[in-house]
């Protein structure tokens, strides 16, 4: 071990508020190697964490963890833990937050952390407080408390749990239930570090001497055999640190605070023993050994970071990987103020003071609301008095009249005529006209919510085409403008959809989001749909987080939703190219395949994903040192951003550098950076220059508008004359053989170029401009002008437009001027999407499969540990039960709130709900509607999330804790896409869906189900003129006889009634009684207030006998007969069976009566035949024997005011 010496040392300068605030060093609290990766990572007591990489310690991440001191760090495979006072963290090596745990209750003190020796996915966190924590790092989340009756300050593993207090004691406590098995008094005062082998257990700490705590200058050794002590190694210098060797299990260094460290033999105290000295500033904080035992780091309280090696070329693992560099940094090529190329470099300023209109702020002033003309009626009576003119008064005004600058509107038909969206969105004359202002219809929608949340709210009136909008009361909504483009570009569907059909085992997958989002709007048919699955799933990444892509809960005026959009413009794409596969979707032109050394063009294009091949720009990027060495990488960017550079100015003083220039200097620029050199081995200044090698099929173009000087280029021309319209409706590009980009403006005719001159080249039309919209100091929001391919408006009926308006939930047709025109200042441009003309001819032929895997039907794996089949309501799908159009199932899904509404209160104390409350589907079941196994559930899905429940409305959903928790859930627990999947099949295969509130069920749950696909029991028990709608359990207690949601929600009871509900109003219907049977539940509602008691007896439901259901074919409420038939015989059965067909609890089976009871209407003497079952359900009281049976009326006028009608039954042998 001798030759120990010092490799290099840095001091990294803490520049956080805290540490600007002090004045002062932070002191490094914590230092641990990788166990992976060539890094060093350490943390200060300002809470943050840093890590290096290499022997010459250069900076790799550095990020704020906590609030309080970094007390320990673990670097574990997915990136390294961290522990402060009040939280314990995983951040993954490049700086981005995985999980944070920091609760009030149990992360009061924490202090220090070791894996747990069970599993290798836990650590125990422990501290100053009254309980130990097990976390899982794969989830992030506490899985058990241990309570403790001692302060615990270090942890280390060993087959027990090691831990040191800061009595001076160390127990060994059991990893499963944390009980102490032994507990050995090591010193008398506070424990400094432990190191523990399989036999060994040493310790440092604090001795009381005369009242006060020193260093013991002994390290104490025990045998943990034995559990007695051994001959202690002494260390006069002090022992603070105590690290084993990695390689040699029985050598350890020990360290003291002034930087004296040691290495020695356990097993040999008395062989020779070398001292090193490490240089420092200050007293030692933090020391650490590396996994390969080559290395050795020192932190102390300057903040100085210090390496020890022994090897002439040290790793700090054996595996010796390096970590993933960032990328270089592009910077824009500046121009020097003395260069003499530019046109008025030699000219003379003519004004050196400042200019007249150049006022300060202080000398401004609003002149406010000129004066209204006086009538002439006064100016002819008016005398003047030197300069004071005088007249009566008319009398024809009021006074004190003040006025208004807000329109008022009458009745709210003149206010919608005032917001000019029922005009003609196909006028010629109409955006010319518009020319200086913003038409009203580019403003923020809203939605304005009721007692009844957004079913009175009239989303048709803001869009009457037939293409779906998306609403914006959801979290992160500014994506909608970026998802409608998405919809409408070629191939991105194709590619999404195809993701869908594939077996995906990702929870927060966005390319199946997008998938099912674009499944959706195809199928809206003007209908307003949400984004709520996408956007929650988009909420999650980590990613997403770092990059600053979340919206701003409170938005302000200066928030730029156009570099928000930007920047998600280049998110999604990159995300969509890592999780949609690789699948051949483009075909190469011939053109292309003659172009060499291009693995992204050509056969091997199946190898990349779909979104490489679509928005893919193959670039090579040549690099030069300063040392002549010369580098290229070849890449393929899927967005390109525009690079403003020089500006020229032509003779009337406009800025006259065209679209196409800026665009070829964007794609070909040429950038000084600093970047790696591998014959320097170092960072050096580099010039780095980009050249084409193919052209994508869609170029995504971010404006980059970040500079005020830089919007007057788009402002430059206006719409008046389009011929000179700055942004090109269609471009020209091409790939020259002598390697220069061609870049023109192709206008609207033909262009024909010389194919002799270019090695590729292609025409792009505009298709998609997505803007930010925000008028004089008011809230920006984003909006989309899409032009509609071909296919998508020749088959709209009557609708010609090619280019759409996409504003959240408001969609109208607009002209192609008005989506060019950039002129307006309330626009400001943000992404651009150029398709090549033929792209749709450049596609493959790839069938998209029209639903899923069926098995996945069949599929009953579950997350929960503990599922317990005994308690399974549920049966899977048998192989020969088959599922296709037409096939009835009744579902019922139950939710909790992930937020409650958000409201405002105005002055005047009305109540306004800004957003709604925000639900998650926890639990869908689905039953068979037909077949033998009918009203057998076969889904019965609980499903779990990663998102904090803020109220699990037990009282409505039956929901529990416990049941979402997949360490405590005895049910089957599934990921909301697993049990999404599974209703989009179903819905693919044609079946039918039975429920009682299905609207706002499918709406929660995301998805849209065609009208004719669902029968809802609340529409089929529903008076048009009644706004009353009956609930289930009244239903059920009113028709069926039975009492359900006794003792809460179940889905299963829910949907079965629903069925049964459903097979009700079809005998009712069948029979002709259907509507005299709904008037008498409204008048039985009415009189019993809608409530039902649990003993409470259903009109005549004691005596009615019930018939067996007999097979009935599925029929639509809309297309129900109204033709009544003859019914069949009624029968007799038992009160407590669910299925009528069934046996009886005595064994015996039901029995035909044949007994037919007549009604005798008020005023009518014909004979109407009913069943006894319809009666019943008609009458208001039964009165029946074996023999005979009288039904009357108790009080007339209780009739009367229930307009039922009196009659009286009779059986078939007389009256």
């Amino acid at each position: 071990m001798a030759g120990w010496s010092e490799l290099s040392s840095v001091c990294d300068a803490d520049l956080s508020a805290a540490a600007a605030v002090t004045a002062s060093p932070a002191a490094l609290t914590s230092a641990a190697f990788d166990l992976d990766q060539e890094l060093l990572w350490t943390g200060n007591e300002h809470g943050r964490v840093a890590s290096y990489v290499g022997g010459e310690i250069h900076k790799y991440t550095s990020f704020r963890a906590h609030q309080g001191p970094v007390r320990q760090l673990i670097p574990v495979a997915t990136g390294v833990l961290s522990v402060g006072p009040q939280s314990v963290r995983l951040t993954n090596r490049r700086g981005m937050v995985q999980w944070t745990i920091s609760d009030p209750m149990l992360t009061q003190d924490l202090y220090c952390m070791a894996p747990s020796a069970l599993r290798h996915s836990d650590v125990i966190v422990a501290g100053r407080q009254r309980c130990a924590l097990m976390v899982n790092v794969d989830r992030g989340t506490i899985i058990r408390k241990f309570d403790c009756d001692s302060d615990i300050v270090v942890l280390r593993r060993s087959q027990l749990v090691c831990c040191g207090t800061a009595t001076g004691e160390v127990m060994l406590r059991d990893p499963r239930t944390f009980r102490v098995e032994h507990a050995v008094q090591a010193h008398t005062g506070t424990i400094s570090d432990i190191a523990v082998t399989d036999n060994y257990l040493l310790t440092c700490g604090y001795s009381e001497r005369h009242g006060e705590l020193v260093i013991d200058p002994l390290v104490k050794v025990y045998d943990l055999r034995s559990m007695r002590p051994l001959a202690p190694l002494s260390f006069v210098a002090g022992p603070s640190f105590l690290k084993l060797h990695p390689i040699k299990p029985l050598s350890v260094f020990i360290a003291a605070q002034d930087g004296q460290f040691q290495t020695c033999d356990i097993g040999n105290p008395a062989a020779q023993v070398q001292f090193y000295q490490a240089n420092t500033s200050s007293y030692i904080t933090a020391f650490d050994i590396s996994p390969s035992g080559e290395l050795v780091a020192f932190g102390d309280a300057s903040s100085v970071v210090s390496l020890w090696t022994d090897s002439m070329h040290p790793r700090v693992n054996m595996s010796g990987e390096m970590p993933e560099m960032a990328d270089s940094t592009h910077l824009p090529p500046s121009a020097a103020m003395t260069d003499d190329r530019h046109v008025l470099w030699a000219i003379e300023r003519v004004y050196v003071p400042p200019l007249l209109s150049a006022w300060p702020s202080h000398m401004i002033f609003e002149v406010g609301r000129p004066a209204e003309a006086i009538d002439t009626e006064v100016l002819d009576q008016m005398k003047t008095v030197d300069f004071v003119g005088y007249a009566p008064n008319p009398g024809t005004r009021l006074r004190n009249q003040v006025s208004s600058s807000y329109r008022k509107y009458r009745t709210a038909e003149t206010m919608h005529t005032d917001l000019d969206l029922d005009v003609d969105p196909f006028s010629d004359n109409e955006w010319s006209a518009r020319a200086g202002e913003m038409p009203k219809y580019y403003r923020k929608v809203e939605i304005k919510y009721s007692k009844f949340g957004v079913e009175d709210f009239d989303f048709g009136y803001y869009n009457k085409t037939f293409f779906g909008g998306l609403e914006t009361h959801i979290t992160n909504s500014y994506c909608n403008a970026e998802l409608q483009a998405l919809r409408f570009l070629p191939g991105v569907g194709v590619a999404a959809k195809l993701h869908t059909a594939q077996e995906c085992t990702k929870e927060y997958c966005l390319c199946c989001e997008l998938g099912f989002l674009l499944r959706m709007l195809e199928a809206a048919d003007g209908a307003n749909c949400q984004a709520s699955n996408f956007l929650r799933a988009f909420g999650t990444i980590p990613e997403a987080s770092a990059l600053g892509l979340f919206e701003p809960e409170t938005p302000e005026p200066r928030t730029s939703y156009s570099a928000l959009i930007q920047s998600f413009n280049r998110f999604i794409l990159e995300q969509l190219h890592q999780e949609c596969g690789s699948t051949m979707l483009v075909r190469p032109t011939e053109m292309e395949k003659s172009l060499a050394g291009d693995e992204t063009i050509g056969e091997d294009a199946g190898a990349t994903s779909p979104i490489k091949q679509l928005f893919g720009i193959p670039m090579v990027t040549q690099s030069q040192c300063q040392c002549g060495e010369m580098t290229q990488r070849n890449s393929s960017p899927f967005t390109v951003d525009m690079a403003y550079a020089a500006k020229s100015v032509d003779m009337a003083g406009q800025h006259s550098r065209p679209f196409t220039d800026i665009l070829r200097s964007s794609l070909t620029r040429e950038s000084q950076t600093r970047a790696w050199c591998d014959r320097c081995r170092q960072y050096q200044p580099t010039i780095q220059h980009k050249r084409l090698r193919g052209l994508p099929v869609i170029l995504n173009i971010n404006s980059a508008l970040y500079k005020r000087e830089d919007r007057s280029h788009w402002c430059s021309h206006g719409a008046a004359d389009q011929s000179h319209r700055w942004l090109p409706k269609r471009l020209f590009i091409g790939l020259q053989k002598d390697g220069e980009l061609d870049v023109r403006d192709a206008g609207d005719s033909a262009l024909e170029p010389d194919e002799a001159l270019y090695n590729q080249y292609a025409i792009f039309e505009l298709s998609a401009v997505i803007s930010q919209i925000q008028p004089e100091k008011e809230l920006p929001h984003l909006v989309a002008h899409i032009r509609v391919p071909p296919m998508e408006y020749d088959s709209l009926d009557g609708d010609s437009s090619e280019w759409y308006l996409f504003n959240d939930f408001l969609v109208r047709g607009v002209q192609e001027a008005e989506a060019l025109d950039l002129l307006p200042n309330w626009k400001l441009p943000a992404v651009l999407c150029y398709v090549r003309e033929n792209a749709y001819d450049l596609l493959e032929d790839v069938p998209i499969p029209p639903y899923a895997d069926p098995n996945i039907l069949r599929n009953s794996e579950s997350m929960s540990i503990n599922t317990n089949d005994a308690c399974k309501q549920y049966r899977l799908l048998e192989e020969d039960e088959a599922i296709g159009p037409g096939s009835v199932c009744a579902i019922d899904a139950e939710f909790v709130a992930l937020s409650q509404e958000k409201t405002e209160t105005s002055a005047d104390g009305v109540r306004t709900v800004v957003r709604p409350i925000r639900l998650s589907l926890a639990r869908v079941s689905v039953v068979r509607g037909d077949g033998a196994l009918e009203g057998v559930p076969f889904i019965d899905d609980y499903i779990t999330t990663s998102e904090p429940i803020v109220d699990y409305l037990t009282e409505f959903s039956g929901i529990e804790a416990a049941d979402l928790d997949p360490a405590l859930s005895s049910h089957h627990l599934v990921q909301l896409k697993t049990a999404y999947k599974k209703l989009r099949l179903l819905l693919d295969m044609g079946c039918v869906f039975v429920g009682h509130g299905l609207k706002k069920d499918f709406r929660i749950i995301n998805i849209m189900v065609p009208p004719e696909q669902v029968i809802d029991t609340v529409d089929i028990f529903h008076l048009k003129n009644r706004q009353r709608k009956i609930s289930l359990r009244f239903l059920a207690w009113y028709l069926l006889g039975e009492s359900i949601q006794t003792s809460g929600h179940d889905s299963i009871e829910d949907a079965r009634t629903a069925l049964r509900l459903y097979k009700k109003y079809l005998e009712l219907r069948a029979k002709g009684t259907f509507d005299r049977v709904l008037e008498g539940i409204y008048a039985e509602g009415w009189r019993r207030n809608w409530k039902v008691g649990e003993k409470d007896e259903p009109p005549g439901q004691s005596l009615l006998p019930r018939a067996p259901a007999a097979p009935l074919a599925i029929v639509h409420p809309d297309q129900a007969a109204a033709a009544s038939v003859t019914p069949a015989p009624a029968t007799i059965a038992s009160n407590n069976d669910t299925d009528p067909t069934s046996e009886t609890k005595t064994g015996l089976k039901s029995k035909a009566v044949p007994a037919a009871l007549h009604m005798l209407p008020p005023g009518d003497d014909d004979m109407h035949a009913e069943t006894a079952d319809d009666d019943a359900l008609l009458s208001p009281t039964l009165l029946a024997s074996p023999s005979t049976a009288e039904m009357v009326a108790a009080d007339d006028d209780a009739a009367e005011a229930r307009r039922l009608p009196l009659f009286r039954a009779t059986t078939s042998g007389g009256t």
